[in-house]
């Protein structure tokens, strides 16, 4: 399946107040007052009192709509210790993380579609519906069984296009392929709604 393709986004009005408290923050972004702790934890929203600029930031983006093609959206949480004997230190998103961090906790090690995965090209990593990195998958590159599980998880490799770093400001990556330049910076500023029975979601046209 080819990458994705996105409709163009539209935005809301500003809220010019200068601090929000949570549950301020929480009706804004209309989310959970849960879903407002785990931006908070993964350092997106920055500490309390919340700052407006920063709250009306991510409250302006729009939702992200795919035209045509899927897109890979894993939902993950606030950084976290990973599980033992995988070779990495976390798993989840916070700012603070290292790209390599940040790669390790992402790319594995789900329960997947490999197919979809490699051939969607296009991973986005979404704490409460807002991404805060992207990747382009290339491969498969090892399959697990966890004790006491009996459905495969896989590890993918994948280079990182986009991040989201402290004061909601993104880092892109200096060779980003062309082709995926417009998508990638559409997508790090859209809402991705995705629905899924686990943390990995295949977003695509609504039927």
């Amino acid at each position: 399946m080819p990458a994705p393709e996105f409709a163009p986004p539209t935005s809301p009005e500003a809220d010019e107040r200068q601090t929000l408290s949570r549950s301020q923050a929480a009706t804004r972004l209309k989310i959970s007052m849960g879903s407002v702790d785990k931006l908070i934890s993964a350092g997106i929203l920055g500490s309390l009192p919340l700052q407006a600029a920063v709250v009306e930031h991510f409250a302006s983006w729009p939702t992200l709509t795919v035209r045509a093609g899927e897109l890979t959206v894993l939902r993950t949480a606030p950084r976290a210790p990973a599980y033992p004997g995988e070779g990495r230190e976390f798993i989840g998103y916070h700012v603070d993380m290292t790209d390599e961090q940040l790669a390790a906790a992402s790319l594995g090690y789900w329960r997947s579609d490999p197919d979809k995965v490699v051939g969607n090209e296009l991973f986005a990593v979404t704490v409460a519906s807002f991404p805060v990195a992207v990747f382009r998958i290339t491969e498969k590159v090892k399959t697990v069984t966890r004790d006491g599980e009996d459905r495969p998880r896989h590890l993918y490799a994948g280079d990182l296009l986009a991040r989201l770093r402290h004061g909601a400001q993104v880092q892109w990556s200096a060779t980003m392929p062309g082709h995926l330049r417009d998508r990638v910076r559409q997508l790090m500023h859209s809402r991705v709604v995705a629905e899924s029975g686990g943390p990995i979601a295949y977003l695509g046209p609504a039927l």
